[in-house]
């Protein structure tokens, strides 16, 4: 009980300290560092407003390729670039649709045990989605949430390819430069 009532006091002192709408994040030179999800690939991620409307973004993670073996890991290294619609502002939220494309270097690694030696594969992932980072007004000015779906393909040689329509989301804190 005591956490809740801790939790709450926080939540309501900052909704009442922070009255400027939580615009950072669409702002021009504006640096957004945090994390970032798809069903593929996840990791840390930094984001870059060269301008209200183009937005550079690196994610530097592992990739999701479905396998748990003991002894395997993996690693992705994705670019990418957003296109940013005009920015709005309902009631609660700011938020700023956007489209995007991506290129990644992912690689997948792991030990063939009893059979001796390694298995290693790399590939250059692309893809391209839209989505949606949104704001919550008068919360904390500075972060944002997105949410977003797209395509993605990663082709291994001679051992096939992953890839497909995929949902992700992430969370940063927008930095003032």
């Amino acid at each position: 009980m005591k956490k809740l009532l801790l939790i709450t006091t926080v939540l309501i002192t900052l909704s009442y300290t922070n009255t400027i709408n939580a615009q950072r994040f669409t702002e021009e030179s504006n640096l957004g560092a945090g994390l970032a999800w798809t069903s593929l690939n996840y990791g840390v991620s930094a984001k870059y407003n060269f301008t209200e409307k183009h937005t550079g973004q690196i994610i530097v993670g592992s990739a999701n390729y479905g396998f748990s073996f003991s002894g395997a890991n993996s690693f992705s290294l994705t670019g990418r670039y957003a296109y940013n619609f005009e920015a709005g502002d309902i009631d609660f939220a700011s938020y700023k649709p956007y489209l995007y494309g991506q290129i990644g270097y992912w690689t997948y690694k792991y030990d063939l045990g009893a059979f001796g030696g390694e298995f290693n594969q790399n590939s250059i992932a692309i893809g391209a989605g839209a989505g949606i980072e949104w704001s919550i007004n008068n919360f904390v000015d500075g972060l944002a949430f997105s949410f977003e779906l797209g395509y993605t393909n990663v082709s291994f040689d001679g051992v096939g390819s992953i890839g497909g329509f995929n949902g992700g989301g992430g969370i940063h804190y927008y930095f003032n430069l």
